[in-house]
C-alpha cells in the first residue's frame, strides 16, 4: 500500500486518515496545534472537559452514524427533544412547535402562516440546485413577505455575514432549515437532536486511539511549511523544523488560505479559483453558569441591544455535560477577520457579552459565572454567495497525487461533521482507487 501525508488533524483529517488506515495505507498526520480535533477540540473549564464550539447531531446525519459504527461507539449516541426560542426586541418567545409559531406575536398572522408553509416546503424538498443562483434574501422575502423576513431571517443573516448578508445563496439557507426539520417526526413536532456521551471529545479520542492501533504516525504540534512538488506531482511535505518527508499522496484538510501559503507554485487559474473562496471568523465564548439562562437549547435573537444572533444552552440538550448541575452556554460572534474584536482580550470580550446576556435575562449577573473560556478561529465559515456551486473545488487538484478537502465542499450544508465524514470517505476512495478495496480492512 502507499504512503499518505495528511495535513490537518481536525475531524476531516482524522477521518481521511482513519479510512485509509483501515485500507492498510501508511499514514502520517500533521497537526499544527498541540492537540487534535480542530473545531471539534475540547478544553478544560472548571475541572470538566467541554467542547470549544457547540455541536449537535440531526436525524439525517448518516455519515456521522457510519463513523460511530466503524469506531464501535454508536452506543454513546443520545437523543433528546429540544426547545427553540426567539428573543425579539426584549421579549422571549417559545419557537419549537406549530402552536408556538401561531402565538409568535412579533409578526402578523399571515406572516406566521407563511413561515409555517416555508418550513413544510423545506422539509419536503430534496433538490436544491435551482436555489444556487438565487440570494437567500430574495428567496425568503418571496416566501415569507418582507415583514416576516425582517423579523426572523434578516438578523440571522445580517449578524452572521455582515456586509455579505444579501449575497448569501438561498441553497445555504434552505439546507439550514431542511436539516433541522428532518430531525422532527413530522414538521409539526419539535425537533429531536443528538449528542455523544462525553461530547465530541469522545469521538476524537476514539479516532486517535484507533489510528494509533493501526500504526499511523500522528504528529501534533507539527506545522507544515510547504508541500513539495516535483514537476506537476506532489512528492512530500516539509515541516517548520525543516524536515522533509516523502509520500506517494498528500491530502490537505486545512482552510484554503493556509493551503495556498504552503504551495506557491500552483497553476495560476487554480490558485485564482481557490483564492475567490472567502471565510469569516468566529469568536466563541463558553460560560459555565450556576443557573440556567433560558429554557431553550437554541435561542435565536433579534434585538438592537444584543450584538449576536443566537446563543446555545448546551445543557438543555446534554444534561450530563456537567457533574454538578451547572449550565453550559455558548455565545458565538461571527466576524470578519479584520474586526477589532479579534484584537480584544478575553476579559474585554467577556464584559461585552455579559452586558448582552443581561438583556436576554435581566436576572443574570456576573455572580452566576463559574468559569468562562474564549476560542477564536479566523476560518470558521465559508461565505457561500449566489452561484457558489460553480466555485466548489474538486477533491482532486491539478497537482498529481495532491488531494483537497475543505469546508467549502460541504455546500449547501453548513459545516456538519456528518458531511465532513462523507467527504473524507470520497477522498480516501480516490486514493485507494476502488470503494470495495477501501472497506476490506
Amino acid at each position: 500500500m502507499s504512503s499518505v501525508g495528511i495535513i490537518g488533524g481536525g475531524p476531516g483529517g482524522l477521518a481521511v486518515a482513519h479510512d485509509l488506515a483501515r485500507a492498510g495505507h501508511d499514514i502520517t498526520l500533521f497537526e499544527a496545534a498541540s492537540d487534535f480535533g480542530g473545531l471539534a477540540r475540547s478544553l478544560e473549564l472548571g475541572g470538566i472537559r467541554i467542547e470549544r464550539y457547540y455541536h449537535f447531531i440531526c436525524a439525517d446525519d448518516a455519515g456521522y452514524f457510519r463513523k460511530l459504527r466503524e469506531l464501535g461507539i454508536e452506543h454513546k449516541l443520545r437523543w433528546k427533544p429540544t426547545r427553540m426560542g426567539f428573543f425579539y426586541q426584549g421579549t422571549s418567545y417559545p419557537f419549537s412547535s406549530s402552536l408556538d409559531l401561531l402565538r409568535f406575536g412579533a409578526i402578523s398572522l399571515e406572516g406566521r402562516l407563511r413561515y409555517g408553509l416555508s418550513v413544510l416546503y423545506c422539509w419536503q424538498m430534496d433538490r436544491w440546485e435551482h436555489l444556487d443562483g438565487v440570494s437567500a434574501e430574495t428567496w425568503l422575502v418571496r416566501m415569507l413577505g418582507h415583514e416576516t423576513y425582517r423579523a426572523t431571517w434578516y438578523p440571522l443573516l445580517k449578524v452572521k455575514f455582515g456586509q455579505y448578508h444579501n449575497e448569501i445563496s438561498a441553497a445555504w439557507a434552505w439546507h439550514r432549515v431542511h436539516r433541522i426539520v428532518r430531525s422532527r417526526r413530522t414538521p409539526l413536532h419539535p425537533e429531536v437532536l443528538g449528542y455523544i456521551q462525553g461530547g465530541t471529545d469522545a469521538l476524537i479520542a476514539a479516532l486517535v486511539a484507533e489510528l494509533q492501533q493501526r500504526n499511523a504516525l500522528l504528529l501534533p504540534g507539527m506545522r507544515v511549511e510547504r508541500i513539495d512538488v516535483s514537476g506537476k506531482r506532489a512528492v512530500g511535505i516539509v515541516t517548520a523544523d525543516g524536515v522533509e518527508r516523502h509520500f506517494d499522496h498528500v491530502v490537505s484538510t486545512v482552510p484554503l488560505p493556509l493551503l495556498l501559503g504552503m504551495i506557491p507554485n500552483l497553476p495560476a487559474p487554480y490558485r485564482e479559483q481557490l483564492s475567490r473562496i472567502e471565510y469569516i471568523g468566529v469568536i466563541c465564548l463558553v460560560f459555565r453558569l450556576r443557573h440556567s439562562l433560558t429554557e431553550s437549547y437554541w435561542l435565536n435573537i433579534n434585538d438592537d441591544h444584543v450584538p449576536f444572533n443566537g446563543c446555545i444552552e448546551y445543557t438543555n440538550l446534554n444534561e450530563q455535560a456537567t457533574p454538578d448541575g451547572s449550565k453550559i452556554v455558548y455565545v458565538p460572534y461571527y466576524l470578519p477577520q479584520s474586526h477589532e474584536w479579534f484584537g480584544y482580550t478575553d476579559e474585554q470580550l467577556v464584559q461585552e457579552c455579559v452586558a448582552a446576556l443581561r438583556v436576554i435575562n435581566p436576572r443574570f449577573s456576573s455572580d452566576w459565572i463559574i468559569g468562562c473560556a474564549v476560542s477564536r478561529d479566523p476560518f470558521a465559515q465559508v461565505i457561500c454567495r449566489t452561484g457558489f456551486r460553480e466555485q466548489i473545488p474538486a477533491h482532486s487538484t491539478p497537482v498529481q497525487n495532491l488531494y483537497l478537502m475543505d469546508s467549502s465542499q460541504l455546500y449547501p450544508s453548513d459545516r456538519t461533521m456528518s458531511g465532513t465524514f462523507d467527504r473524507a470517505q470520497n477522498v480516501a476512495s480516490l486514493i485507494v482507487g476502488a470503494t470495495d478495496t477501501l472497506w476490506s480492512g
